[in-house]
């Protein structure tokens, strides 16, 4: 009777026992669908990310690619600079050469100048010492500036010339101008500040701020400054004076060239 009952309650258990079961595999089945569906769209992402990432690389292997061939074009040019600047140095040692070897001849043709401008220098001296008494201190100066200067290699024997060369030209320019000027005079053992007007390097007048007129003198002991004494030599010096204050540089002008100076007549 028990074998029978459970028999009996068996067969009215199957169908619960089937339904649960089918009801187990059908939500077995959605999630496996869902997780599938998750699982696609996953890979899908994944498939997009990749394919971008290519995308990625195949641009930066292009960048690279140009980068390269600019590189290789850059270092092309470079050697071409490199070797025309190699082709440029050796030049520029064969001229460095030569331009030595000029060099070191005109260094000897200075050193063979030196003497023969000492010598000049001399000259044009002592032409400024025995000509007329006109701010000789400083022209003499400015000569024997320019010899230390050539003796103490402060200035090379080119420049020298040059200059020297000036100095010449100044002395003729004097030669050929006239004016007035102010100048210290020695008269009777004194120094005075005096205007003078020069003439060329011909005469030399000056005026005393007493008014009294005079001129240069050469000697057999040198210049000496003298006073005119007669009234009519005056008047003839300060007309020439007056000429000049008022900027008048030709015209008719009577001296007392001939007329003894510092003596009555």
């Amino acid at each position: 009777m028990n074998t029978r009952s459970q028999a009996i309650e068996g067969r009215h258990e199957w169908p619960r026992l089937a339904g649960a079961t089918i009801l187990v595999m059908a939500m077995s089945s959605t999630a496996v669908a869902d997780e599938a569906s998750d699982l696609a769209n996953k890979l899908s992402g994944l498939r997009m990310e990749v394919e971008t990432l290519s995308s990625d690389l195949d641009l930066k292997k292009e960048d690279h690619r140009a980068r390269m061939r600019s590189l290789a074009s850059q270092k092309a040019e470079l050697e071409m600079d490199l070797q025309r600047e190699e082709l440029r140095l050796k030049q520029l040692r064969v001229t460095q050469g030569k331009q030595k070897e000029k060099v070191a001849k005109n260094e000897k043709r200075k050193s063979a100048l030196a003497p023969a401008l000492v010598e000049a220098a001399r000259m044009i001296r002592r032409a400024i010492e025995s000509g007329l008494p006109f701010k000789t201190q400083e022209r003499l100066a400015d000569i024997d500036a320019l010899m230390r200067q050539l003796e103490d290699g402060t200035l090379s024997v080119p420049v020298v010339l040059s200059r020297l060369w000036s100095k010449v030209e100044d002395e003729l320019r004097l030669a050929r101008e006239s004016g007035l000027y102010k100048q210290i005079v020695i008269i009777d053992g004194k120094e005075m500040l005096t205007d003078v007007a020069r003439l060329g390097m011909f005469m030399l007048f000056f005026t005393t701020h007493e008014g009294e007129y005079g001129r240069a003198v050469s000697t057999a002991t040198g210049w000496e400054y003298r006073l005119y004494v007669r009234d009519e030599d005056h008047e003839k010096v300060a007309s020439l004076f007056d000429a000049f204050k008022k900027s008048i540089r030709s015209g008719y002008f009577e001296l007392p060239f001939d007329r003894a100076v510092g003596a009555a007549p």
